[in-house]
């Protein structure tokens, strides 16, 4: 159509159609309006109750919108995985030479009373192992990104992730009219969502009396929260430090405290928004179980479960004891 028009027409309606691109994904009201309004129109003419689009929606758009990503992502982790015993191996050889430098350095001030001030003959051990620490890091981002998997590249999928269930929630909140603490002032835009619920929930604007569904939401999250930080604490190629807080350590903990968070919102909340952050939970879980199943990320002997006992039988110790 545009080239039947002016070329000043055409310009100014093209800047026009850019505008209108640039400010729906800049409004977030816009964003949430046409997930609403799609939400509607697929159970207008589909005909599935909300208490089995709810679920179905948040698969199709997990698996269109974050599975690829994550399986990407577990194989960019796998290809880390492989690296981490070279990168381990780097540390204790950097630090043996600067050490033999630094002896030298010193070795010849001694020897000589001309001799040049060498920054090495005044080193410290602190300063040797955060010298070595820098190096082995350097060495370590080198190396990764010659096989394309920076570290930087990790955070891909929490960046689509958290966006697709913030906006998620909100839609599910509009849909049932959750708009404030006031139960008798909340209009849902859908009036079916008063019958078309399931078991003992009947009708999804409102919270669930029984308390099941935060329940089951809290019990699903701290699940997938461990197993998944259960998985990062079999990557440790050495042994734990009791006293020593590590970043995982602090990661987990956040986690488990949202968790809390989550469930102590959820028992106000609509059915319908309780049965998304479900159904979502329930995905999260799957996958990840599915992928250290069928997508290992550990490069060590540990496994998931009693890797102790999982010994080849004819299996010969790399160290043998002697009996006095």
């Amino acid at each position: 159509m545009l080239r039947f028009v002016g070329p000043s027409i055409q310009r100014k309606a093209r800047g026009f159609q850019r505008h209108q691109f640039r400010g729906f994904w800049s409004d977030p009201h816009a964003v949430i309006s046409t997930f609403t309004e799609s939400l509607q129109a697929v159970h207008t003419y589909s005909g599935i109750p909300w208490w089995l689009l709810i679920p179905i929606s948040t698969f199709t758009l997990r698996s269109v919108w974050t599975l690829p990503l994550a399986i990407l992502q577990r194989r960019r982790l796998q290809k880390q995985s492989e690296f981490r015993p070279i990168i381990s191996a780097m540390n204790p050889v950097l630090k043996v030479n600067l050490a033999k430098k630094v002896k030298q350095a010193q070795s010849n001030k001694q020897k000589s009373s001309s001799f040049v001030a060498d920054p090495l003959a005044s080193m410290k051990y602190e300063e040797l192992i955060v010298l070595t620490t820098k190096e082995t890091r350097a060495r370590q981002k080198k190396l990764f990104k010659q096989h394309s998997i920076q570290l930087w590249k990790n955070f891909i999928l929490p960046t689509f992730q958290v966006p697709l269930w913030i906006v998620m929630s909100l839609t599910m909140r509009d849909l049932s009219g959750w708009t404030t603490w006031d139960k008798l002032s909340n209009k849902p835009l859908d009036t079916s969502l008063y019958t078309e619920g399931i078991g003992w929930i009947t009708d999804l604007t409102a919270a669930d009396n029984y308390h099941i569904l935060p329940l089951v939401i809290g019990i699903t999250a701290l699940t997938n929260v461990e197993w998944t930080f259960k998985t990062i604490e079999l990557l440790r190629q050495s042994q734990r430090k009791k006293l020593r807080i590590t970043l995982t350590d602090a990661l987990s903990n956040i986690s488990r405290m949202s968790v809390v968070f989550l469930m102590a919102i959820a028992p106000h909340a609509p059915a319908a928004l309780c049965l998304y952050w479900l159904s979502s939970q329930v995905f999260s879980l799957v996958q990840n179980v599915i992928l250290d199943l069928t997508m290992p990320i550990s490069f060590t002997p540990n496994k998931r479960l009693n890797y102790r006992a999982l010994t080849v039988a004819d299996a010969v110790p790399l160290v043998r004891t002697v009996n006095k």
